[in-house]
């Protein structure tokens, strides 16, 4: 059912030198990965069993002996990040592609789990796009446009939010009415703000734009 010669294929090969031999070569990594999502256990739950299940120890090549017993629970979050840093992915999924294609029924469909994108998307909240979008108008626009022409800078809150939002952002957690009153004004202020820029860019003739 899987290709081990052509997964180990994907990994350099295994250093052999000073210090402690590591515990899984190329095949036991991603055996490990395998065992992983089909017992959709926890890492801890799934070295514990592999400690006393020898049929999973055949599965990744690393049958242990009767004294012996892998004690580090962190093994399984480095062999992720190895895994992540030094494999040919492009190869990899190649390889599993022609393995498993005849076995797929629907190849025309692809399922992404969220842990698939890049870590710098943030959750997109309310408040944090509204905040971001206040910030667009009033600093972006609206103050670097007044600078630009010598115009003075309409009355606004805008300091004053900065001030309520850093206060809102920092705390650990947030009720559900401190989140509501933030919504609220920021969107109250986004409306002030999209105003006055609009006023601004009428009088100015498009004024930086």
């Amino acid at each position: 059912s899987i290709p081990w010669d052509e997964l180990v294929a994907c990994l350099p090969d295994e250093r052999v030198g000073r210090g402690a031999p590591s515990w899984f070569g190329a095949r036991g990594m991603f055996a490990l990965m395998f065992l992983k999502a089909y017992f959709n256990i926890s890492d801890r739950q799934l070295l514990e069993r592999f400690n006393t299940d020898w049929s999973l120890q055949y599965f990744c090549g690393k049958v242990l002996s009767e004294d012996q017993q892998i004690k580090d629970m962190t093994i399984m979050t480095r062999i992720r990040a190895y895994i992540e840093s030094h494999c040919e992915w492009e190869k990899l999924q190649e390889t599993l592609i022609n393995h498993w294609k005849y076995d797929v029924s629907n190849s025309h469909v692809l399922l992404m789990d969220a842990t698939c994108y890049e870590s710098y998307i943030r959750f997109p909240t309310d408040v944090k796009l509204l905040w971001e979008c206040c910030e667009w108008v009033f600093e972006s626009q609206l103050f670097s446009i007044c600078s630009e022409y010598g115009i003075k800078r309409p009355r606004s809150k805008f300091r004053e939010q900065k001030l309520a939002q850093m206060s809102y952002s920092r705390k650990r957690k947030n009720s559900f009415k401190e989140t509501l009153r933030r919504r609220k004004a920021l969107i109250y202020l986004l409306n002030k703000g999209i105003g006055q820029l609009q006023d601004i860019l009428d009088k100015n003739k498009g004024a930086g734009l």
